[in-house]
């Protein structure tokens, strides 16, 4: 198997979490470069470039429309912030909501290496608006926690789980158990003064959302904007 320098990458983040172990992260790389072949990632990433997949570019433009994931800003060490917002929820296709999911991380992970030459972004979940019939059903979670850790691993530097509702706990509970020890040592959970001493310490919170104890109020998600601009730009850049 030829590696390309992409690949590389990718073979260096299988071999972390596996300890060295070269045999077991080969086997593991061959598996993600089969499922990106499959999943098509290379057409979503590149969907809205002049020459793009018509009906991919209807399919990522659907699903982004309500704005509830997008790549905005960076960390005060480059890494870009994927805003995640589980409330505005506009989709029950599986699939598409996958696809959806592909592009928004190789998005954050190519304005990442543009700004800083990392290969690490965060993510920040905003709760505000979240209620149970928001909740995908399982398949969806055990489908997107397969991508995360299995396609995409050493990838998510943190996750800020941001003033999550009581309601959350219901919905925590069911998705915990699919999550590996590594991913969940990466969750913050962020509640008042304590939650923005942790956000202050990565971020400027002068270009951060409100639901992230930003301290200004930034423009409005625009979709059709963020959608038509080069993949390695966050909204608003």
């Amino acid at each position: 198997m030829t590696l390309s320098s992409n690949n590389s990458h990718i073979l260096l983040n299988r071999i972390a979490p596996l300890q060295g172990n070269v045999p077991h992260a080969i086997s593991k790389i061959k598996a993600s470069l089969a499922w990106r072949r499959d999943f098509e990632v290379e057409k979503i990433k590149n969907c809205f470039t002049p020459t793009g997949d018509i009906t991919m570019r209807k399919i990522i433009a659907q699903e982004n429309e309500t704005g509830k994931i997008y790549a905005r800003g960076y960390d005060k060490d480059g890494r870009a912030i994927l805003y995640l917002h589980p409330g505005l929820e506009n989709s029950n296709n599986e699939m598409n909501n996958m696809r959806h999911l592909v592009y928004s991380l190789e998005r954050a992970i190519a304005a990442t290496a543009k700004k800083s030459g990392r290969e690490k972004f965060n993510i920040v979940i905003s709760y505000k608006g979240f209620k149970l019939k928001n909740a995908p059903a399982i398949s969806v979670v055990r489908h997107t926690v397969d991508i995360l850790q299995n396609h995409y691993p050493e990838r998510m530097y943190r996750a800020y789980v941001c003033d999550p509702p009581l309601v959350f706990r219901t919905f925590w509970s069911i998705v915990k158990p699919f999550i590996d020890p590594v991913t969940r040592d990466k969750l913050q959970f962020c509640h008042g003064k304590a939650g923005r001493h942790v956000l202050m310490e990565r971020f400027d919170l002068e270009t951060t959302e409100r639901c992230a104890c930003g301290t200004r109020e930034l423009r409005a998600f625009n979709s059709t904007e963020y959608l038509n601009a080069p993949l390695w730009k966050t909204f608003d850049e």
